[in-house]
């Protein structure tokens, strides 16, 4: 199993048990592993860039969309926060790549 793998599904159990518990240093834990998943989506397909930005913008964006739904609402908004914030950070090292590379050209 390829460590990119291996980061995905780390943040995909942080996103859902943190939804459901309370973690100490969720935030750092969610943020660690976003920039992980970030750098490592990234030297994995450069192609992939674009992709990823968007979808960080598109989860940010309808994250909260759940909230109306009656019982399960909370648990979803919850987790897609977490994902959000989780995706997000690997934005921000996708972001800080793409200035690297253009400085090193």
């Amino acid at each position: 199993m390829s460590p990119l793998k291996v980061v995905r599904l780390l943040a995909v159990a942080i996103a859902v048990i943190g939804a459901f518990t309370a973690i100490p240093e969720a935030a750092l834990i969610m943020v660690l592993l976003g920039l992980a998943l970030g750098f490592l989506s990234d030297q994995a397909d450069k192609d992939n860039r674009t992709f990823y930005l968007i979808f960080a913008l598109a989860l940010s964006a309808m994250s909260g969309a759940a909230g109306g739904l009656p019982v399960i609402g909370g648990h979803i908004t919850a987790i897609l926060g977490n994902m959000s914030e989780i995706i997000n950070a690997g934005a921000v090292a996708i972001i800080l790549m793409v200035i690297k590379d253009r400085v090193m050209e």
